[in-house]
C-alpha cells in the first residue's frame, strides 16, 4: 500500500488557505493510498540541544555517545525514521515572512543529518530519501516568477526545492495558493483556483502493493 505522509505548517486549522487546499489533495487520492498526518503546530518536536549537535557529530564519525547523548539522539533517529517511511509526501507550508514557518523550518534541521538524511561522496551530497512530493504554497501576495525571473522575495520555494534536493526528494510538484490577504473572498477564490491542479497531482497517485 502507498504511504503519504501529509505535513502541516499553520496554527490556523481549517481557516488556513494551505490546509484547506490540502484538504482538496486529500479528497482526490485514489483507494488504497494510506495517510499520516504530522500537523507541526501540535507535534511537540525536540529542541535542538547541545547533546543533540553533539550526538550528531559523534554518530557521523562513529564515536562513542554518552548515556544522555543516546537518549536525545534515538528521539531524533525516531523522528527520522517516520518521515523516511512515506512513498509520497504532500506538504503545505503558508509563506511567513517571505520564507517557511519557524515550526517547519525546526523539523527540517531536526531531519537533516549525514547519515539519516543524506550523505556524500567524491561527487557531492547524495539524499538518502526517496519518494515524490506535492508542495502547496499558500500566500499573501503573488510571489510567483515574473518576467522568466524568480521573485526577489520568494525564499520559501527556493529554500524547500534545495532542502528536497539535498536529502534525495523529488521529484517535486509546486502548487500556489496565492493573494490570501484579500480576505475570506480571497482565500475562497485561490484554493478554488488550485483544485483542478490538486487533484489531478492526487489522482496521479498510484497505490503500489501492500509489502
Amino acid at each position: 500500500m502507498s504511504r503519504l505522509l501529509y505535513i502541516s505548517a499553520s496554527p490556523r486549522g481549517e481557516f488556513s488557505a494551505s490546509i484547506q487546499a490540502a484538504r482538496i489533495f486529500l479528497d482526490a487520492l485514489p483507494e488504497g493510498v494510506s495517510v499520516e498526518h504530522i500537523d507541526l503546530c501540535r507535534r511537540k518536536l525536540p529542541e535542538v540541544t547541545l547533546e543533540i549537535t553533539a550526538a550528531k557529530m559523534k554518530a557521523f564519525a562513529g564515536m562513542p555517545l554518552t548515556p544522555e547523548e543516546a537518549r536525545q539522539w534515538a528521539a531524533i533517529v525516531e523522528l527520522v525514521d517516520e518521515f523516511k517511511a512515506a512513498d509520497h509526501y504532500l506538504m503545505a507550508v503558508p509563506m511567513w515572512n517571505f520564507n517557511v514557518p519557524y515550526r517547519f523550518k525546526q523539523y527540517i534541521d531536526l531531519l537533516t543529518h549525514p547519515g539519516l538524511t543524506f550523505t556524500r561522496d567524491e561527487h557531492g551530497p547524495r539524499g538518502l530519501v526517496s519518494g515524490g512530493v506535492t508542495l502547496i504554497y499558500s500566500r499573501g501576495g503573488d510571489y510567483s516568477p515574473k518576467g522568466g525571473k524568480p521573485d526577489p522575495f520568494d525564499f520559501q520555494s527556493p529554500y524547500l526545492r534545495a532542502w528536497l534536493r539535498l536529502i534525495g526528494l523529488g521529484p517535486a510538484d509546486e502548487v500556489y495558493v496565492q493573494g490570501t490577504m484579500a480576505g475570506p473572498d480571497g482565500v475562497a477564490n485561490s484554493v478554488a483556483g488550485a483544485t483542478v491542479e490538486l487533484q489531478a497531482l492526487a489522482a496521479g497517485l498510484v497505490p503500489g502493493p501492500d509489502v
